[in-house]
């Protein structure tokens, strides 16, 4: 178990490292190097997350098995295709090669989590999740410090350079993953496909999750690039102190809703998404849409609680399917929303359209959470 452990912290780490760096330069390398616009950015986006509508019908497919070589398989297929983003010279072989990794990325975080309550065996499954989103957050750390140092000491450093270290580090930890041994896998049958009535809170959950990820993640950060031309140092640097703050806070967040249960994180997210989506919508000063960004994603660590809520209501070997299911829902959202908001965003110049959407979108999730039980709820044998 101490092994486990230790390989899944570390190939844990190496996904986040590889992951900051390509999510760190890539949208000012579409803005520098292909001259995209907002549409383009969206339509990008929109297929980029078309393999994750398909994450259940996938992990239902590679059932036989074990977890860990699911995601060894899926840290394989994103590390080769990150890899190969430095290779293309293009738009169209762009968008091939992104839905390309894609598959393999959203294969491994959609069990992911489950690999990492197979582990915690039933104990503090919030805190386990807290503490690695917080090694994923100082993976982040790490790597956008190191992107950082490579842009401010090699400035006309090519963006393959950054796209090939990103992917050889996640085909490394892909290795490690492979070597996990039978604690890091469920020991009960696993189902294929779960669509059940009594996960419908959860699925309506991921899915507004899925709606504020892609407007807040994609359009906060393209229009500080695009409208106030914020440099890719400035860029790196502010998602520095974002990886700091998430580190920080994320171990925290999970102990809380071990003590609390996930009602109030998650009534207290919403709120929080309310605020930062209209001050997106309203606000042009610079730095306060800066504030507005890290605010965010420290609050993005409160969604460690629909994990746990799962964990606490699922059946006896359906949760690795239904966490897929979830990545599903969560990317109906998806593969819609980029697009949806790059064209209100183009047919009206006006970029803060997406981010009035998203104060609608908070304010639904705010009115799903409230139908949460009140306080701990005992995890399920099952789940465990």
């Amino acid at each position: 178990m101490r092994r486990d452990w230790a390989r899944f912290t570390l190939l844990t780490f190496l996904f986040g490292f590889g992951f900051a760096i390509y999510n760190g330069v890539f949208q000012n390398y579409l803005r520098d190097a292909l001259g995209a616009g907002p549409l383009q950015l969206g339509a990008l986006e929109s297929l980029r997350e078309v393999p994750g509508l398909l994450a259940a019908l996938m992990a239902g497919t590679l059932v036989a098995l074990a977890e860990s070589r699911v995601a060894g398989l899926g840290l394989l297929i994103a590390g080769l295709g990150i890899g190969a983003t430095g290779a293309v010279g293009g738009y169209a072989p762009l968008v091939a090669i992104t839905v390309f990794w894609s598959i393999g990325f959203h294969l491994y975080v959609s069990v992911a989590p489950a690999i990492t309550l197979t582990l915690a065996k039933g104990q503090e499954g919030g805190r386990h999740l807290g503490r690695m989103g917080a090694v994923g957050s100082l993976a982040t750390l790490a790597g956008l410090g190191v992107a950082l140092l490579a842009a401010r000491l090699a400035p006309g450093l090519p963006y393959s350079a950054y796209f090939y270290t990103a992917g050889a580090c996640m085909v490394a930890g892909a290795v490690l993953c492979w070597t996990l041994s039978t604690h890091a896998a469920s020991q009960e049958p696993r189902a294929r496909l779960i669509l059940r009535r009594e996960y419908s809170l959860f699925y309506l959950l991921t899915f507004l999750e899925g709606c504020r990820r892609q407007i807040f993640s994609i359009f906060a950060s393209f229009a500080l690039i695009v409208v106030y031309e914020v440099p890719l140092r400035n860029m790196l640097a502010l998602q520095f102190i974002n990886a700091i703050l998430i580190a920080l806070t994320a171990p925290v967040m999970g102990r809380f809703i071990d003590r609390r249960g996930e009602r109030l994180p998650l009534t207290l997210y919403s709120i929080g998404l309310i605020a930062v989506f209209l001050g997106y919508a309203t606000f042009e000063n610079e730095y306060t849409l800066y504030a507005l960004f890290l605010i965010d994603n420290v609050l993005f660590t409160f969604g460690i609680g629909f994990t746990t809520y799962l964990n606490r209501i699922v059946r006896r070997g359906e949760l690795t399917p239904c966490l897929a299911m979830g990545t599903t829902m969560n990317h109906v959202a998806a593969v819609t929303v980029p697009f949806a908001g790059a064209w209100l965003w183009q047919r009206s110049d006006n970029y803060q359209l997406p981010f009035w959407v998203g104060v609608v979108v908070a304010a639904i999730a705010l009115v799903a959470t409230l139908r949460l039980p009140r306080g701990p709820v005992p995890a399920k044998e099952a789940a465990s």
